[in-house]
């Protein structure tokens, strides 16, 4: 993986194989049956444009986001490509075999100082990071298909980072959670609320409906 000109291609068909990835200047391992986004094509695309939807062109300095939490964060992937734009990243993800290959891909990528990644449920990460700067944090969703559950997106709103990037394959559920996130920070952040400032359907799916 080390030898860029000689790279090849390969396809692992044993679910408990450790496969070998490389996302732009970024290496992943995780185990074959696992989750891991399955389209490397669209891969740097997509995690650059989440990268400029949290720095957007033109953000002054002291206001840019110092610090990012990864919420579903899997092996790593939004969190170990973004690492390096911020002071201090955590992550969180259900599965302890994910985690355990985040944090192994943390230490090839020479991230391990930046990153740190946490095996639990996803809304518990907020009692994680309540040292985070709410106004120079951003957070990274990836749900499931089901999208988030009612709990996660009343402690998101109680933390109140300042930007949030929602990446999902199930445009249903996304659409549900976006509502609900609008409506309720309208409603319950004294003056303050969140708006939609962009929108991308990237086609990891080619020849499907899904997106």
């Amino acid at each position: 993986i080390d030898d860029l000109e000689n790279e090849q291609k390969t396809a692992i068909t044993d679910h408990k194989k450790t496969v070998h990835e490389r996302v732009g200047n970024t290496k992943f391992e995780y185990t074959a049956g696992s989750f891991f986004q399955n389209n490397n094509v669209v891969l740097v695309p997509l995690t650059s444009y989440v990268r400029d939807a949290v720095f957007v062109e033109g953000m002054p300095e002291d206001e840019r986001p110092t610090h990012l939490v990864d919420a579903y964060c899997g092996s790593g992937l939004f969190a170990l490509t973004l690492a390096p734009a911020f002071q201090k990243v955590k992550g969180i993800e259900l599965s302890a075999d994910s985690i355990d290959f985040a944090k192994r891909n943390a230490r090839i990528n020479k991230l391990d100082t930046v990153c740190e990644f946490i095996a639990g449920q996803a809304h518990k990460i907020f009692d994680e990071v309540q040292d985070f700067p709410r106004d120079r944090t951003a957070l990274v969703i990836d749900p499931p298909r089901k999208g988030c559950d009612e709990d996660f997106i009343k402690q998101l709103l109680r933390f109140k980072p300042r930007t949030v990037v929602y990446v999902s394959c199930n445009v249903t559920t996304q659409a549900r959670d976006l509502g609900d996130i609008l409506r309720k920070s309208e409603e319950e952040l004294e003056g303050q609320k969140y708006i939609i400032e962009s929108l991308k359907g990237f086609d990891l799916f080619p020849q499907t409906y899904h997106v």
